[in-house]
């Protein structure tokens, strides 16, 4: 067992506002599921505490290993990483229609939490070892590989949160691996290009009238702003002609899908996103009632175990999803700053590690694992209040779930790791 006390070896403000995190996280489980005592939700804070105190050996386990280990066996964790994923799709527990839990010696995990793991030690393995550029295609074989195999198993359970938090991953890696912003903005094109390419056939679904030609202004601007950019940019010709193709072409496979395949449930899904009044009894359900219970904790909020959209469970998944409405209803805004500065203190102390760190792996993990836990963050808060899409993405650390606390806690055993490891490497 290493000395960890010796100055500058382990990051007790990193491991401090986890902890603060997850210890706010019991009582907001407890207060989210206080009137449930004889219902299915009972206990579930005492399963939470249990899944923390694991969390805790973990962290210390992971931090007592020599960083080299990672390194070394960076391929064999992505490889049984793909392994209990492909195990999900066959012999998973079906769970709200998908498949995405697996019983291990009694415990129910969820494999996609761990192939964040498994994809992130591979992708900062070969990252470490190779550059990337958009100027040579081939570099993005491996990485690509990489990625979309762990990428489509998951989105055929489905589970399409977790499918983002692999890009939302691998964007920065590929920055600290040798991309230039602008060259990350021309990987990322295509998505602006659906956006915008959809605003039309959102805002007129339903209506007997179409927006005509007024509805290509959105992603025209968007595609005339492109060009000048690639204009005055002079990329080499193989990258110009992949942007332009591919913003055209995700530009039309928007229209086709959103006319063809796409039910109308599906796109009511979409549509509640943007205004949830549309379908305020089905799609658009979560976010309204997240929203009135974040809005009705006003400054200080109501009190402990007072929220009364709580209480009356009229939010669905409070103990999940949705603990940060249950934070801002109970807490108020004063509540949910204090949360957000504990998380911003996690991500400024991970980024720390990263820049001070002289190994190459090591700083490739850190962004990875900084980048996961930012994205969760981001999201989630955004959507509970209506700002992003229902996609089921958890809040780190304050959110319920067994697999989540490990898959958190093995991030944040990797980061404090790397502090430690950088001087033995």
């Amino acid at each position: 067992m290493r000395d960890f006390q010796r100055k500058g070896m382990f990051d007790f403000p990193l491991f401090f506002a986890a902890l603060a995190l997850w210890i706010i996280g019991i009582f907001l489980i407890y207060s989210a599921t206080y009137f449930h005592e004889s219902g299915p939700l009972a206990g579930l804070y005492k399963q939470q505490i249990i899944w923390v105190a694991m969390a805790l050996l973990i962290i210390m386990a992971i931090v007592s290993i020599p960083g080299r280990v990672f390194y070394g066996f960076a391929y064999v964790f992505y490889g049984i990483s793909i392994v209990i994923l492909v195990m999900a799709l066959v012999m998973g527990v079906s769970t709200k229609g998908a498949e995405r839990w697996i019983i291990i010696a009694g415990f129910k995990l969820q494999p996609s939490e761990f192939a964040k793991i498994g994809l992130l030690l591979a992708l900062a393995r070969y990252l470490s070892e190779k550059s990337v550029s958009l100027e040579k295609i081939t570099t993005f074989i491996v990485p690509g590989l990489l990625i979309g195999l762990p990428f489509i198993l998951v989105m055929k359970q489905p589970d399409l949160g977790t499918a983002g938090v692999f890009c939302a991953m691998a964007l920065p890696m590929f920055f600290w691996g040798g991309l230039t912003l602008l060259e990350i903005f021309y990987i990322v094109s295509p998505i602006f290009s659906l956006v915008f390419s959809a605003i039309p056939l959102i805002f007129s679904y339903g209506s007997d009238h179409g927006w005509g030609i007024v509805g290509a202004i959105p992603w025209g601007t968007f595609f005339l702003a492109l060009c000048a950019i690639l204009y005055f940019a002079r990329p080499s010709m193989l990258i110009m002609i992949g942007v332009v193709v591919s913003s055209l072409f995700t530009a039309t496979i928007t229209t086709v899908v959103w006319n063809t395949f796409l039910k109308d449930y599906q796109k009511m899904r979409i549509i509640s996103f943007i205004n949830p009044q549309a379908d305020p009894f089905g799609a658009g359900y979560q976010v309204i009632q997240s929203k009135v219970a974040v809005g009705s904790g006003h400054l200080f909020g109501k009190g402990f175990l007072q929220g009364t959209q709580t209480k009356l469970s009229y939010l669905p998944e409070q103990h999940t999803d949705f603990i940060f409405s249950v934070l801002g209803e109970q807490f108020g805004i004063v509540g949910c700053a204090v949360v957000i500065v504990l998380f911003l203190l996690l991500i400024v102390r991970g980024l720390i590690i990263t820049q001070s760190s002289r190994n190459r792996f090591y700083n490739l993990v850190c962004v990875g694992s900084v980048s996961i836990i930012g994205f969760h963050v981001f999201v989630n808060t955004a959507m509970t209040i209506g700002m992003m899409p229902v996609t089921g993405i958890p809040l780190p650390f304050l959110s319920y779930g067994g697999s989540f606390v490990l898959t958190m806690a093995i991030l944040l055993g990797l980061m404090l790791n790397t502090r430690v490891s950088d001087q033995n490497f």
